[in-house]
């Protein structure tokens, strides 16, 4: 679907536009000499506040406000047009009724300008005035037809710091120049985003509020930023990815440059999906989806405000830990039972400390310290440092730590000259292997001084880490750390698999030769079937018998017992019909079960055409039952499903999603996220023992490649059951429904 009046979102240049343009686009956009701001006001309004923002940030650029009604606002001279300026600007901003947008883009046109910043609402959003929409696809054409970038409309503004340049409508100070750079869709967020960061001391490059996205998108702004050096770190809040692939080509790039993507998305609840469509005129997609294609193409998914705060900050290391194992030190038995429930919620993993490590701690903690990971080093460090050093470096010694987590209570601040920060300021150098991060239990800022604490010199930050604050939050950005780290590993390592790509394409050309054969119907189990077997995946033997005769010869190839199938292309569900025989163990069985299941078929659907009864192998007892299915997303096409089947469907509603291309490792931990990954594992049923992963996930990845050539044929796929065995015995599909995209 999309909203009326506006065509599918495509950037004015898209991947088209080439670099050199794309960079003086931008650059126009970000780093303007020269700025006009048209419907300039003296008056309260988001156009004051930007000309204010302006001069009192230090922008060094010239400004120039553009009305015809004022000669001169804020000591500045007033132009009635932008084609009254001299020497002409780099980017305009506009703050004028929608309804005069149109006519201001043209003297936008005629005067040469490089960027335009839309600040004015009044267009797709509204979805109850039929002539916004239309006024937002105007632009779109505008910026598409001139080459001039369009950033809005229906935003606040912009911000480059390197630039000096707050060209955004809020309460903004002069911000700390950082690695971090932001492209939000929504512009109110902005101040909740960056003020509290940049009271931290916390530094930006770049922050975009996009609006409605007529032209420049979230993608672009990516982009952008994957190509500035000084970026290291972008951040996003999204309502709607509208460009999905082309995103996931910036993550692969992003991925290959090591810079971390963080993005707060919205419409995880149906409300989230109402507002979203209501600021937008977006429609949001399936968000499980949503999670999986960012979990696997590396881009960093937060929930909350406070989370993405914490998480930016995080992402200032320039270290990435070698492997999972976080260590944390506190000064308190409760923080440090505190931290290990929070953190076994967010998944992080606190490893067992190794024996030569509890040795040197125990080594230097009190006889009432208790050695362990979370470890509470105990209030007697405070007098004697040495407890802190000892404990902190064996920490950073085990082999089976990569984060070194500091904990304090409160403040957020330490003085780097007293014995403890001298002792944390030693540790990056000491142990260039490893990260460390200090983290505040409660979110603050300190207001007094304690009487037995004078700071001397108290900072934020270590190792050009800002301190994590918040118990919560910060655990959770340092779930989002480790987990990058092992993305990139992981991506380092894949190989991918050799194959001869003429015979891969040869067969999805088959592939959608039988699906397109079937001209829109659901395709029969059989030919299902035939697909899947030549993809690589076993399937139950069988064969299809037009008589009872046939039959009985079918059934004694195979071997008793056997099962009987209707096929018809009319019966999608045989069980509901009842043209399903199980355990059938001789010929006469077969000859009467033959005619039973032909005859039900008739009775539910008197008018289906019936091709025969398929015989079918019987799969053994005792395996375990799984779905794997394939659905479309509008946004990011194929997506694969695999959960535990029988029962389990409908009571759990226990599935992992992923996205086509699945690797092995991706397939693996798939099955790993279930919540009944102990029954596969053999934990979790008593008399049940562990199924065959490796056959599974082989399956998964092969019917990753079969969904993926089959993306424009197909609108779903559902393999119930598909039955793995004990390990080294495989698994088999034992059904499979395919059916096809409808026409147009």
């Amino acid at each position: 679907m999309q909203t009326p009046g506006v065509q599918p979102h495509r950037g004015a240049f898209d991947q088209d536009q080439d670099d050199a343009a794309f960079a003086r686009a931008m650059r126009a956009l970000l780093h303007p000499r020269r700025i006009a701001i048209v419907g300039a006001s003296p008056k309260r309004g988001f156009a004051n506040t930007i000309q204010r923002r302006l001069i009192d940030c230090g922008y060094e650029g010239e400004v120039f406000p553009v009305n015809p009604n004022y000669a001169e606002i804020m000591g500045l001279p007033c132009y009635p047009s932008l084609e009254a300026i001299p020497g002409g600007v780099d980017l305009a901003i506009l703050v004028v009724p929608s309804g005069l947008v149109p006519g201001v883009l043209a003297a936008c046109e005629r005067a040469g300008v490089g960027a335009v910043n839309i600040i004015t609402s009044g267009f797709a959003e509204k979805q109850e005035d039929a002539t916004g929409p239309a006024r937002q696809a105007a632009i779109r054409d505008f910026a598409r037809r001139t080459g001039i970038r369009v950033v809005g409309p229906n935003c606040l503004g912009n911000i480059s710091v390197p630039n000096r340049m707050v060209a955004s409508s809020g309460a903004y100070p002069p911000l700390h120049r950082g690695p971090i750079a932001l492209a939000l869709q929504s512009g109110l967020l902005a101040y909740s985003l960056i003020l509290p960061a940049h009271d931290r001391g916390i530094g930006f490059s770049y922050v975009v509020t996009l609006g409605n996205e007529a032209d420049i998108d979230v993608v672009d702004m990516i982009r952008y930023y994957l190509d500035d050096e000084e970026t290291r770190v972008i951040g996003c809040f999204v309502e709607q990815f509208r460009r999905p692939e082309r995103l996931l080509e910036m993550a692969e790039r992003a991925a290959d440059l090591g810079k971390p993507i963080v993005v707060l998305k919205v419409g995880r609840s149906e409300a989230g999906r109402r507002a979203a469509l209501a600021h937008t005129g977006s429609l949001v997609g399936a968000d499980e989806i949503v999670d999986a294609v960012m979990r696997q193409h590396g881009i960093i998914r937060v929930f909350s405000l406070d989370e993405m705060i914490e998480t930016l900050a995080l992402f200032h290391s320039r270290r990435r830990p070698a492997g999972r194992g976080v260590g944390i030190a506190v000064v308190s038995g409760g923080a440090a039972g505190l931290i290990a429930d929070l953190g076994e919620a967010v998944g992080i993993d606190f490893p067992p400390l190794a024996p030569e490590t509890v040795a040197k701690m125990n080594a230097v903690i009190p006889p009432y310290g208790t050695v362990g990971n979370p470890l509470d080093y105990t209030g007697q460090a405070a007098q004697q440092p040495e407890i802190l050093d000892g404990c902190l470096a064996a920490m950073a010694e085990d082999p089976n730590i990569h984060v070194v987590v500091y904990g304090q209570a409160y403040p957020a601040l330490i003085d780097l000259e007293q014995p403890a920060g001298q002792v944390l300021r030693a540790l990056p150098e000491r142990y260039p292997d490893k990260v460390f991060v200090v983290l505040s239990l409660v979110a603050g800022e300190l207001k007094h001084r304690m009487l037995d604490m004078e700071p001397v010199a108290p900072v934020g930050m270590i190792d050009g880490i800002p301190f994590l604050q918040g118990a919560e939050n910060g655990l959770r950005a340092l779930a989002s750390f480790v987990r990058y780290a092992a993305f990139l590993r992981e991506r380092a390592a894949a190989s991918q698999a050799a194959g001869s790509a003429a015979a891969d394409a040869e067969r999805a050309a088959w592939a959608r030769a039988m699906v397109q054969a079937a001209a829109g119907r659901p395709l029969v189990e059989r030919e299902a079937k035939a697909i899947l077997a030549r993809y690589g995946i076993p399937v139950t033997r069988e064969a299809l018998a037009t008589t009872a005769e046939e039959a009985v010869a079918a059934a004694r190839a195979i071997g008793y017992p056997v099962a009987l199938k209707i096929e018809s292309p009319d019966i999608t569900h045989k069980t509901e019909a009842g043209g399903v025989l199980l355990g059938v163990g001789d010929d006469a069985a077969v000859r009467e079960g033959f005619a039973r299941v032909v005859e039900r078929a008739r009775q539910y659907e008197p008018t289906a055409a019936i091709a025969g009864v398929l015989v079918q192998e019987m799969v053994p007892r005792g395996g375990h039952e799984l779905i794997l299915g394939m659905t479309q997303d509008p946004a990011f096409g194929p997506a694969v499903a695999v959960g535990l089947g029988g029962i389990f469907v409908e009571t759990l509603k226990d599935v992992a999603l992923a996205v086509p291309p699945i690797p092995p490792h991706e397939a693996r931990a798939m099955l790993g996220r279930l919540r009944a990954a102990p029954v596969l594992s053999g934990q979790g049923a008593r008399g049940q023992g562990p199924a065959d992963l490796d056959a599974v996930v082989d399956i998964v990845v092969r019917f990753s490649q079969l969904c993926r050539d089959l993306r424009d044929d197909v609108a779903e796929i559902d393999i119930n059951p598909l039955v793995a065995f004990r390990p080294g015995q495989g698994a088999w599909v034992v059904d499979c429904l395919i059916v096809p995209r409808a026409a147009g």
